[in-house]
């Protein structure tokens, strides 16, 4: 009974002076005034403004190192698993501060074997398993960069976030609804798209489907010097940042480089141009990036090929750069074609290029089904350099 510990009057006291505050405050609230439609893009990402109070390093003044845009490229070539797992352990190395878990990435070391040998490096307190919960990885890496660390969270294959979607979009607009009081920065790992086999739940791209989970950036790099690169620059940055790493990529030869560096970041939002041409642009990322190469080079046409390397934000200024120069342009991606983002910058590019288009704004992507099992009929249906240079030939003939 509560009448053992507090009198009546007490009690009736306590309550008296709740209600009155509840009461205050409920007042205060209702007559504040109306918020400015100016604010509603306030905080959507930490973009030249005060640091948060609550989460990530930037709140600790962590002295983040020298970083470089050049390469320090050693002599040996490797595959993007090794660049990967390279830029992990050297920030593991000098920042305590972050931590890396995911199904498997402990003593197993992940299902690509990217963070192999790293729990034994560094300790089951700093790489650890967690259990088969994609809402509870996502909610666990919330938690930890509110309290000042760096995770590095592994959903062992992109279509495994689907129970986590929920977290996911909370977790982009932290600092937005916090008004920039709070916000939690960390870096969420995600093997993409198809490989040596095909089925709907490891081999999807959908990465249109993250382009649109506002606070979010979404990267997905085409190459080993480039997955260092934007992974360094993910884990330098104070914003959530969705990693894509293409499965074909991860030890294919087109991928491999020398490795770029300790120090070496790709800026976040900055795209790369492949090839330069007069006659066309081609738009691409990820996988595709090997195949519109090989359409071009199949074809007698001087074709730019613009790498976005980052979805979101995207470089619209080199896009559209190109297009200015080129008139025409193609956007191919493996994500499935309605709602597709070559969607998005199709949109962009006819909006505000529009009358100095030669021809029309064109697409080639994957239909709208799911990922077959069968590898012949997911290449079937995949673009490819044969139909890459088919829509070039079109294109430039228009």
């Amino acid at each position: 009974m509560i009448s053992d510990f507090v009198s009546d009057n007490d009690w009736a006291d306590i309550q008296k002076e709740t209600r009155d505050e509840v009461e205050k405050v409920v007042e205060t609230a209702w007559n504040r005034s109306s918020p400015s439609e100016g604010h509603l893009e306030y905080a959507l990402y930490h973009d030249e403004m005060e640091v948060q109070k609550v989460g990530g390093l930037f709140s600790s003044d962590y002295d983040f190192p020298k970083t470089t845009t050049e390469p320090q490229s050693a002599k040996q070539i490797i595959n993007m698993v090794e660049a990967i797992r390279r830029t992990l352990e050297h920030e593991l190395e000098i920042n305590d501060k972050v931590l890396v878990f995911g199904e498997d990435v402990g003593k197993k070391g992940g299902v690509h074997a990217v963070t192999s040998g790293l729990q034994k490096k560094f300790g089951g307190h700093r790489v650890f398993d967690t259990s088969l919960s994609e809402e509870g990885i996502i909610g666990r890496a919330v938690g930890l960069a509110y309290a000042g660390y760096l995770p590095v969270a592994e959903i062992q294959f992109q279509k495994y976030a689907d129970p986590a979607t929920e977290q996911l979009k909370n977790a982009g607009t932290i600092r937005w609804r916090t008004a920039n009081k709070f916000a939690a920065p960390m870096i969420v790992r995600m093997p993409a798209g198809f490989a040596k086999c095909g089925d709907p739940w490891h081999s999807e791209s959908n990465e249109s489907f993250f382009a649109k989970m506002i606070g979010w950036q979404l990267v997905m790099p085409s190459s080993a010097e480039d997955a260092a690169g934007l992974l360094r620059s993910a884990m330098r940055n104070n914003n959530p940042t969705i990693f894509f790493e293409h499965r074909h990529l991860l030890d294919s030869k087109y991928a491999r480089t020398p490795y770029p560096g300790d120090d070496f970041v790709v800026p976040i939002g900055k795209a790369k141009n492949l090839q330069e041409g007069s006659d066309l642009t081609i738009i691409t990322w990820g996988a595709m990036c090997e195949r519109c190469e090989e359409a071009a080079n199949q074809t007698d046409h001087s074709i730019d090929i613009i790498d976005l390397r980052t979805i979101y934000p995207w470089d619209k200024e080199m896009v559209f750069e190109s297009v200015k120069k080129t008139n025409r342009s193609l956007i191919v991606h493996e994500d499935n074609r309605t709602g597709g983002f070559g969607a998005e910058i199709s949109a962009a590019i006819s909006d505000e290029l529009f009358k100095i288009l030669d021809a029309p704004v064109q697409r080639l992507s994957f239909p709208d089904i799911p990922v077959p099992y069968n590898v012949e009929l997911m290449n079937s249906v995949m673009p490819n350099a044969k139909n890459i240079a088919e829509k070039i030939e079109d294109l430039v003939r228009f």
